[in-house]
């Protein structure tokens, strides 16, 4: 739901408040100033890209956490965002229905907001968004919702729960091929990025016997097209284990 910091305070009776969170000091993560949110500025509707691991996650009920791993802040979009890359899975985004409770500020960068990694927010204030969803569509039919049931009623009820469990198996496929394929992109990755001329040489000659690129190995697995996986992964067990010759 769109609202203000001041309509959100009203409606929470203040209890949800807390002004304690500076994130000006984040400038080297973000590489613009920040800067909270004004009392009588809408918030809007917030996506959280995920990868196909925290998504699946999501789906299932296990996700603990929003930021990354390693990241001090938790980075989200507006459906403005345009991603540089295309989610060939579509394996969709999460929607923070009440984004102020997790107490966010601009990021200094259009269509991005930030908050404190360790900030919580309900389960049922996170929607799934299917990735055959526009996002567009998806942030004006949650500007009036208030939390998840709502949502998936919007997004059509039983279809929804059937975009969730065919983008689970599609996750689930998705993991077993990046599973299997990265016992040798791994390895030969390591090679191809080392500081040994002596390694990195070798490692392309291996990848030019067999139409590799670097792209291949250092790309997101899911940004790649389906295709060229499996072209990559067909590849790769041309090479073999590294230290071995490649299969005829």
């Amino acid at each position: 739901m769109i609202e203000t910091l001041a309509t959100f305070v009203a409606r929470t009776d203040g209890r949800d408040l807390d002004s304690g969170d500076d994130l000006t000091r984040y400038r080297f993560h973000t590489g613009a100033d920040l800067r909270r949110l004004g009392g009588d500025e809408p918030c809007p509707i917030l996506f959280r890209d995920l990868g196909p691991v925290a998504t699946a996650r999501f789906l299932r009920g296990t996700l603990r956490r929003l930021a990354g791993p390693l990241s001090p802040i938790l980075y989200m979009r507006t459906e403005g965002y345009a991603e540089p890359y295309v989610d060939h899975e579509r394996i969709g985004r999460l929607a923070i229905l009440r984004p102020l409770a997790l107490r966010p500020w601009h990021s200094g960068v259009a269509t991005i907001y930030v908050a404190r990694s360790t900030r919580s927010i309900a389960a049922d204030a996170l929607g799934f968004i299917p990735g055959d969803v526009p996002l567009a569509e998806a942030a004006r039919l949650a500007a009036d919702l208030h939390d998840a049931r709502e949502l998936r009623e919007a997004l059509g009820g039983r279809n929804h729960d059937e975009a969730v469990a065919d983008t689970l198996q599609r996750l689930d496929r998705l993991a077993r091929e990046l599973e299997t394929s990265e016992t040798l992109a791994g390895p030969l990755r390591d090679e191809f990025q080392s500081a040994a001329p002596a390694r990195r040489d070798r490692a392309t000659a291996l990848m030019d016997g067999v139409g590799l690129v670097e792209v291949d190995l250092c790309t997101a697995w899911h940004h790649l097209p389906r295709d060229r996986r499996h072209f990559v992964a067909d590849a790769l067990r041309r090479i073999g284990p590294i230290g071995g010759r490649p299969h005829p």
